[in-house]
């Protein structure tokens, strides 16, 4: 009798697991970016970096290892805005970051600090009004939030360039047109994209090209999601060029890669999650001094909603 019970439920296990199969494989979704009205979502960014460099005046002659790591908290307060339009308050809420080279003492800022480079960021609101196909078409704020940290001409020309209107329309954009297709999808479907990046002082634009792919479906949180894969790299076969205290600085893309995952709500109309790695090997030359160097970097980001409520 045990033996003839268990043949049956074997089998029985076997079907439901082969169904349970089929079923995923057939599973089809049509990706929706709809920024939900109404509602205030809290996220939070680590980003861990760590860089070789080589041949720069002083380091050791094995090269120097510089970490970098930077905590973000912000949050989008989303509401209807005239007809058809959204408006969004994103406020930075709280920056931190640390800096190790090996060589100096570890240097620590904060958002805190009311004389540190990021002064002037945590709680400045940046309005972005979307339309109704959530676009962005005008920013306002952009200019303030960035103009306590003029008296530091490394990040404050970064955030002129990450959070400059131009830039964050643009960027932001780009991302969220070419990460949604206008297509059903079934897992395996891949479609690429291609991302052009302001760089820093004036250097130009940075081209990211590759291609998304619909990688399984899963839950975050107990949320059901979309799980996306992103890869990539930088497209450049030319050196970016661009002035520093007075010496031209030549850069050259030796190499470069994305991965990442890439977990979207379909019901929030949001990502709930990344996790992204960025390798890049890279060169840096100064002519007018003779000097070459090189620069290994290997960055960690993960980004993620940590709450959602009602806006007030």
């Amino acid at each position: 009798m045990k033996s003839n019970f268990l043949v049956p439920a074997s089998a029985i296990l076997a079907t439901c697991a082969l169904t349970f199969s089929v079923s995923a494989e057939e599973k089809t979704i049509k990706l929706k970016q709809a920024l939900p009205a109404g509602k205030k979502i809290h996220q939070s960014m680590v980003m861990n970096q760590k860089m070789k460099m080589g041949g720069a005046p002083g380091a050791p002659a094995g090269g120097m290892n510089i970490t970098n790591k930077m905590t973000i908290g912000m949050s989008m307060d989303i509401n209807k805005h005239e007809e058809k339009k959204k408006r969004m308050i994103l406020k930075y809420e709280e920056i931190s970051m640390a800096v190790d080279t090996g060589l100096f003492p570890k240097q620590e800022f904060s958002s805190k600090d009311p004389e540190g480079p990021f002064k002037g960021l945590a709680d400045h609101p940046v309005t972005l009004i979307y339309d109704e196909k959530d676009q962005i078409v005008s920013v306002e704020g952009a200019d303030e939030l960035v103009d306590g940290a003029e008296n530091q001409p490394v990040v404050g020309e970064m955030l002129k360039q990450i959070l400059g209107e131009d830039q964050l329309k643009q960027t932001m954009n780009q991302m969220m047109v070419q990460m949604i297709p206008d297509k059903v999808l079934k897992i395996g479907d891949s479609w690429p994209y291609e991302i052009k990046v302001p760089m820093p002082q004036g250097m130009g634009e940075m081209t990211m090209k590759g291609k998304y792919t619909l990688k399984k479906f899963d839950k975050f949180e107990g949320h059901d999601c979309a799980v996306l894969t992103m890869v990539g790299g930088i497209d450049s076969d030319e050196k970016v060029k661009m002035e520093t205290n007075g010496q031209q600085v030549e850069i050259e893309f030796k190499d470069s890669q994305f991965e990442a995952d890439i977990y979207f709500d379909n019901k929030l109309g949001l990502t709930r999650k990344t996790n992204m790695l960025t390798m890049m090997n890279m060169a840096m030359t100064i002519p007018a001094l003779g000097m070459n160097m090189t620069m290994d970097m290997n960055m960690t980001m993960t980004s993620k909603v940590t709450k959602v409520e009602d806006s007030k």
